[in-house]
């Protein structure tokens, strides 16, 4: 305990706030902009997957100036929303609700590809582009109204009752403190994460299926149930007089097939596994915090233990934020089509 009290905690935290955030920020917005062109582009536009995606890098943008820019001010003790109560508020509530939006939608990805990988003609019909506005705008209000409580129970003036920072929750208030906390882990990790997790496995399944379907479903026809591509998704006639391929050839096409059809399972193998493997990694930390936070709220702390948790939090939020900031470059190592729409980017742009 001796060497535990010697450390300079509020140096520690200040250190942490100043210099962490910083090239989370600068990676962060660079790789936002450039999501948010190519997921843009007109071989986007209408993927129903890419719109989703779109609209998290939206959220995960406001992250970046909200959340990081603001705790990157506090580390050099500029930060006005720790002395401005409306600030500080608005604060909080854009940067849960943005995080809690971001992560929802990658929820509704990893459902619309468990979708789209379906046999089924019903699940796959009920993939529309209004049907996921719906969602987007429904998804937004959920968020709007489950933060809402932190107009209440978020203010500035909290760091003498032991709070990581001034502008914090309430800590007079215990009800507002497990509120706060539960809400951010129930809506922003938990569930998005049993989501990703159960609907990531489910398209897993649907992929593997689809690769033991593959066959000559006629003697004259070759074709792939449940693979949606705009290639594969007609059979194609071998039988037509004017077009009668030899059985070389017609071996040579079914082998082209499975080629393609296993580069592009593969392909949404690792796009979901990385994905998901990510944000289940980087919301861990805090995920625990807040729940030791709640199971510890009515003990009596010493100093020492507050500054140590204190920096557990600090340490925890980075962590979190940091899925926020890789997307980008998760994409563009796990994505082959979004490589080639950023090389086609950067040569318009030269």
């Amino acid at each position: 305990m001796g060497n535990t009290s010697s450390i300079n905690f509020v140096l520690l935290n200040q250190i942490i706030n100043r210099y962490f955030p910083i090239p989370l920020m600068f990676f962060g917005i660079i790789g936002n902009i450039l999501n948010i062109l190519i997921f843009t582009r007109p071989v986007f536009r209408d993927n129903v997957c890419a719109n989703y995606f779109l609209v998290s890098t939206v959220f995960d943008g406001i992250i970046m100036f909200a959340g990081l820019l603001s705790r990157t001010l506090n580390g050099f003790g500029i930060d006005p929303s720790q002395t401005i109560p409306a600030l500080c508020k608005l604060r909080f509530f854009t940067t849960y609700s943005s995080g809690t939006a971001a992560s929802w939608f990658i929820s509704l990805a990893c459902v619309e590809r468990y979708l789209a990988s379906s046999t089924s003609t019903d699940r796959r019909q009920l993939l529309t582009m209004k049907r996921a506005y719906m969602s987007m705008i429904f998804v937004i209000l959920i968020c709007f109204i489950v933060y809402a409580q932190q107009f209440y129970c978020i203010d500035i003036n909290q760091q003498i009752l032991g709070a990581p920072q001034p502008c914090y929750q309430l800590k007079k208030n215990i009800s507002c403190q497990i509120v706060d906390s539960l809400f951010q882990f129930l809506f922003e990790i938990l569930t998005p994460i049993c989501m990703m997790t159960i609907f990531s496995c489910l398209t897993l399944r649907n992929v593997r299926n689809q690769r033991r379907r593959i066959n000559i479903t006629q003697p004259g026809n070759i074709s792939i149930p449940g693979i949606m591509t705009a290639n594969l998704n007609q059979s194609i006639p071998l039988h037509h007089p004017t077009n009668i391929p030899t059985q070389q050839n017609r071996h040579l096409v079914l082998t082209e097939i499975k080629r393609r059809a296993q580069k592009r399972d593969i392909q949404l193998v690792k796009m979901l596994l990385v994905q998901v493997s990510v944000f289940v990694i980087s919301a861990f930390p805090i995920s625990i915090y807040k729940l030791y936070a709640v199971a510890t709220i009515y003990q009596t702390k010493s100093i020492v233990r507050q500054s140590i948790e204190n920096t557990i939090y600090n340490l925890s939020l980075i962590s979190l934020v940091l899925n926020n900031s890789i997307t980008f470059y998760l994409y563009t190592l796990c994505g082959v089509i979004f490589r080639k729409e950023l090389v086609k980017l950067f040569r318009l742009a030269t």
